[in-house]
């Protein structure tokens, strides 16, 4: 049987489902609102940590530097949190872990309903229903709440024993566990993570992502082309 062929439209983001039919929201160079610099400083503060592997820390510090300049503040319309109750069972326990995860879990918590959380489609070994069982959203990055086109940050969450198709990135990236769950990068095999474990897949490489009895919350990072 020949392998099914892996999608490179399905990195991530590619599928934005909710804008506008001119694709444009009314954006401002208003200073960073409070909210998500303090997301941005509770991430940064992990993925820069001394505990962070060498290629993921040399990753996330060129996203990190180029978010000390503030980008424009996209004005959006409000929009329904898809899978709320997954999100908050995955912060309380993150919570649970201490600082700084404590802190990631009330930043994330604190900036939530102003994201635009959006489902890509399913693909190659995806679990049944994926496209209703995941959102990802965008922090910092195109289609973001901040709006830039420099650099990515964004958040994943996934329903209890879902798996995210094989696919290939366009980009290095740098994911950030923030609950239990496994990931499959740079065609290693699957690899299990913990809160604060940190994965890195590179440019070109296929990626993928799955959880069991509790939902999946990660972080992730790149630079934009």
């Amino acid at each position: 049987m020949s392998k099914p062929r892996l999608r490179r439209e399905a990195d991530l983001l590619l599928h934005r489902g909710t804008r506008t039919a001119s694709g444009d929201y009314a954006v401002s160079r208003a200073r960073r609102p409070a909210n998500v610099a303090r997301v941005i400083g509770a991430l940064g503060n992990i993925l820069m940590s001394d505990a962070a592997p060498f290629m993921e820390k040399f990753v996330a510090g060129k996203v990190f530097h180029l978010l000390q300049e503030p980008g424009a503040v996209a004005m959006k319309p409000a929009s329904p949190l898809p899978l709320a109750s997954q999100l908050q069972f995955a912060l309380r326990n993150l919570a649970l872990r201490g600082e700084p995860y404590e802190e990631a879990a009330a930043a994330i918590n604190d900036v939530a309903k102003s994201l635009e959380w959006v489902a890509s489609k399913t693909g190659p070994f995806a679990s049944i229903n994926i496209e209703h069982t995941h959102a990802h959203a965008v922090i910092a990055g195109m289609s973001g709440i901040e709006e830039r086109s420099d650099v990515a940050l964004g958040l994943t969450i996934m329903a209890p024993y879902s798996r995210f198709p094989d696919h290939i990135q366009f980009r290095s990236r740098v994911f950030l566990a923030l609950s239990d769950c496994e990931f499959s990068c740079d065609d290693k095999g699957w690899q299990r993570g913990t809160v604060g474990s940190i994965f890195f897949n590179e440019a070109g490489h296929n990626v993928a992502m799955r959880c069991t009895s509790r939902p999946l919350l990660a972080a992730w990072c790149h630079v934009e082309k």
